[in-house]
C-alpha cells in the first residue's frame, strides 16, 4: 500500500530524522551549513536527525522549499559522477528500470564490477521488494516529474553476485533532470537490520510513501 505525504503534516505521517539526513548527505552538506541556511545550531540539526526532537513548523516548511529546489536541471554528466563516488548506497535508474549509475558503495553491496552492472536491468541485480517499489515509482509519475520524492522500505535480494542474499534497506528516491530532459530516479539508501528495519516500518506505517510535486 503506497501513501502520499505532506511535508508539513503531523510527525506521525513524515519521518522527519530520514527526510533530513537524506537530503543533506544528498546535497552533500554538512550539518554545520544546513543549520545555518535553516537559522539553527548545528546541534539542532543533529538532535533532528536522530530523532531526539521534532523540527518546528518554521523549519518543516524551510525544508519542503528545500526538496522542492532540489529537483532542478543539471548537466547529467555532473550529478551522475558523483554518484559513482559516492561510497554509500546509491545508484540511477532511468524510466525503463536500466542502471545508469551506481555508487561504490553499492557496487561492494551488489558483489559485482561497474562494468557488469551499468547499462543493465536494474532487476537483474535488485530483486524482492525493490522490484515492487521500481513499478510503485513509475505508476506514481517518477518519471514524469510529479514527484518530489518517495521512501520505501523493503528486503531487497541481491540476486548476481557471487553470494546472493536479501538485506533489510531504506531507500530515499528522488528525480532528476538530464540537460536533454530526460528523467532519472535516483535511489539513495542504506541496510538496516531487522529492529531498525521494523522500528522504521512502526513509525511509518507503510513500506512506500511518496510526495507529489507542488
Amino acid at each position: 500500500m503506497v501513501q502520499d505525504i505532506n511535508l508539513t503534516g503531523s510527525p506521525s505521517k513524515v519521518n522527519w530524522p530520514s527526510i533530513i539526513r537524506n537530503f543533506r548527505m544528498s546535497k552533500r552538506l554538512k550539518q554545520a551549513a544546513l543549520a545555518a541556511d535553516l537559522g539553527v545550531t548545528q546541534a539542532m540539526i543533529s538532535r533532528w536527525e536522530n530523532g531526539e526532537s521534532d523540527p518546528p513548523d518554521r523549519v518543516k516548511r524551510r525544508m519542503a522549499e528545500l526538496v522542492q529546489d532540489a529537483f532542478v536541471v543539471a548537466p547529467a554528466p555532473t550529478w551522475i559522477d558523483l554518484v559513482t563516488l559516492n561510497p554509500g548506497i546509491e545508484f540511477v535508474t532511468d524510466s525503463m528500470g536500466v542502471l545508469k549509475a551506481v555508487s561504490a558503495g553499492a557496487l561492494e553491496l551488489f558483489g559485482v564490477s561497474r562494468e557488469a552492472v551499468e547499462g543493465r536491468p536494474a532487476d537483474r541485480f535488485l530483486g524482492g521488494d525493490f522490484a515492487q517499489t521500481l513499478e510503485t515509482l513509475r505508476s506514481k509519475g517518477m518519471f514524469r516529474s510529479d514527484l518530489v520524492f518517495a521512501q520505501s522500505l523493503g528486503r531487497v535480494e541481491l540476486t548476481n553476485g557471487a553470494a546472493p542474499r536479501t538485506v533489510l534497506c531504506d531507500f530515499i528516491h528522488w528525480p532528476r533532470i538530464s540537460e536533454v530532459r530526460a528523467v532519472f530516479c535516483v535511489h539513495s539508501g542504506a541496510v538496516l537490520d531487522e529492529d531498525k528495519y521494523q522500528r522504521r516500518l512502526d513509525q511509518r506505517g507503510q513500506k512506500i510513501v511518496t510526495r507529489q510535486t507542488f
